[in-house]
């Protein structure tokens, strides 16, 4: 149980994870410095134990995107947290003002933009981190694309 307890304590560590191997999908680990990324592990909580990590769905040249547990509503989310720089933080403000604007005219969701559901700072070891909630929409794109190619080359390599 004490286990248990001491993974779902939020964690601000500056080191990235033990278990995860650097490839080409991963952002450049010299990005983990001040002003830049914030170092997310799986278990790692936050807004003062709400969202819970749970896999890594991505990254960008301005953030990292996680899903997590909401252990509010029971649901998986998007979590993007953002580098700490000034200017990636600012952009993280329009960001959010616009989606806000965007729900705020869709009241009955007909243009299928993505929700917001909530926003935050979070302080860690490089800084102060925006970090945007959006719902779960599934894997990324690129992944997707890569699993697509993969099984139709798999499945079509005998004609080549």
């Amino acid at each position: 149980m004490a286990e248990e307890e001491a993974t779902a304590v939020e964690r601000n560590g500056d080191d990235q994870s033990e278990t995860s191997d650097y490839t080409s999908k991963d952002e450049e680990t010299e990005d983990y410095r001040r002003g830049g990324y914030h170092s997310v592990r799986i278990g790692d909580t936050f807004r003062h134990g709400r969202y819970v990590i749970q896999s890594k769905l991505g990254w960008g040249h301005f953030s990292t995107v996680w899903l997590a547990w909401d252990t509010h509503n029971s649901r998986y989310i998007a979590l993007k947290v953002r580098k700490s720089a000034q200017h990636y933080t600012e952009g993280a403000m329009d960001e959010i003002t616009i989606l806000k604007l965007i729900d705020e005219g869709d009241p009955e969701d007909k243009k299928c933009v993505v929700k917001l559901l909530d926003h935050f700072k979070h302080s860690g070891p490089k800084g102060q981190h925006v970090c945007v909630v959006f719902e779960y929409l599934g894997d990324n794109l690129l992944n997707t694309t890569e699993e697509f190619l993969f099984i139709w080359l798999k499945k079509f390599a005998f004609i080549f």
